[in-house]
């Protein structure tokens, strides 16, 4: 009875184990993901900083009106610093080689552009006490 009962027994678990796989899949559910909104705080962003300012190096002179000349170096200084105080750009030139390069001349204007330079000289001839003053060309 034992042996009519294994076959029995094994085509019953076969049958069994073969049956709807469907029962025995495990359903997928999809689970859809909802990220949490994300808050965005007042945050103030500091502007860019401004761009650096271009330095624009104007054009060395070149032509410079002279209102004296000294063979001493103590004389033209104290003369260029009474044109400051007076308002003009005045400096005191020396000159290394060439003629009267034992002189200190002192200007009051100096330009680069030659044709504004001779026209700057025409006009201060006019005034009246500027018939001297003349015009130094640097090389």
């Amino acid at each position: 009875m034992i042996k009519k009962l294994i076959p029995f027994l094994l085509i019953s678990f076969i049958f069994f184990s073969c049956g709807d796989k469907k029962k025995n899949e495990v359903k997928q559910v999809k689970r859809e993901v909802v990220k949490p909104p994300v808050e965005i705080k007042d945050t103030v962003v500091p502007p860019p900083p401004p761009p650096e300012p271009e330095v624009v190096t104007p054009p060395e002179n070149k032509f410079f009106l002279i209102a004296g000349s000294f063979s001493s170096q103590q004389n033209a200084e104290t003369f260029k610093n009474e044109l400051i105080q007076q308002g003009y750009d005045s400096e005191v030139i020396v000159r290394k080689t060439g003629k009267n390069q034992d002189f200190y001349k002192v200007s009051y204007k100096g330009f680069y552009d030659k044709d504004e330079a001779f026209n700057a000289l025409a006009m201060e001839r006019k005034q009246p006490n500027n018939e001297d003053v003349w015009l130094l060309i640097k090389k």
